[in-house]
């Protein structure tokens, strides 16, 4: 059932109008996204394999399979988010002292978060967050480009270029992806969490904000600048990092 969940986010991923269209599909795929895919498999293969399915187990499996026939018409984030919600909560419900079925349902649980639960959690606060994202970048560029005027969200040069902060732009928007790659590395190394991983946690997610909050400051810097940072190179240099 979880291969087929997977598989039905995969499809709807890929662009197959082309072959070009799905070699620019396939290069934009968010790498930490399919790692934690392979780490839900990996525990799950890893599982009590002797163990016998419950009723429960087969009532589960029927649902999902035929779930996933709308999901796949419905707007994928979501409705594949809450199947697998629903997945990643039975596993660790169901798990009892298999620590590798509970890893895969806390790695799931991670993953319907990122499509699904963080989206919303953003979007009920995104005036909020912009706003957080806006005094961090206005307090570098104060510091080093006083010549760029700062109001709120919008950033103006003192030629003319302006940038203003939308969503997509937000650091807040990329600590999912940041958290799923914590919770995936994690699980795929062992199965129980441990106290340091709390600092570990508070690391990344202090570092995926400082690191956008600089992208965003050298998007602001100027013309030349944002167009290396937002089109060009610096958006896999941004990706990598």
């Amino acid at each position: 059932a979880t291969v087929c969940l997977l598989a039905n986010q995969a499809v709807q991923l890929m662009d197959t109008s082309s072959l070009s269209a799905f070699a620019v599909s396939l290069a934009n795929q968010n790498l930490i996204y399919w790692i934690a895919c392979y780490a839900v498999i990996y525990r799950l293969y890893l599982s009590d394999q002797a163990a016998m399915p419950t009723r429960a187990d087969r009532w589960l499996l029927i649902s999902i399979c035929l779930l996933i026939i709308p999901a796949s018409i419905l707007p994928y984030r979501f409705a594949t988010g809450i199947l697998a919600t629903a997945t990643a909560g039975y596993f660790i419900y169901a798990a009892g002292a298999d620590r590798n079925l509970r890893a895969a349902g806390i790695v799931l649980l991670a993953l319907s978060t990122q499509l699904v639960w963080g989206p919303i959690f953003f979007q009920l606060f995104m005036p909020e967050l912009l706003s957080a994202d806006g005094y961090l970048v206005g307090e570098i560029l104060t510091s080093v480009r006083p010549d760029i005027a700062w109001r709120e969200t919008t950033f103006t040069g003192p030629d003319g270029h302006a940038i203003v902060l939308v969503g997509g732009c937000s650091s807040f928007n990329n600590l999912s992806s940041a958290l799923l790659a914590v919770v995936a590395i994690t699980m795929l190394a062992r199965t129980e969490w441990e106290r340091r991983d709390a600092g570990v946690i508070a690391v990344v997610v202090v570092s995926m904000i400082l690191l956008n909050t600089l992208r965003i400051c050298l998007l602001a810097w100027s013309a030349d600048s944002y167009a290396y940072w937002h089109n060009g190179p610096g958006v896999v240099v941004f990706g990598l990092g």
